[in-house]
């Protein structure tokens, strides 16, 4: 199944991402980077 996250690169969204990942579907992120970390969260 394919997922759409919006806000991917805050906590929830990059650990959300990160749990569908190893379950094997595919992961499109969404985020406008603003918040201090998120490019770390990518």
């Amino acid at each position: 199944m394919a997922y759409i996250i919006t806000g991917g690169c805050g906590f929830l969204g990059s650990n959300l991402a990160k749990h569908l990942l190893l379950k094997g579907h595919q992961v499109t992120l969404f985020d406008n980077l603003s918040r201090k970390g998120s490019r770390e969260n990518l």
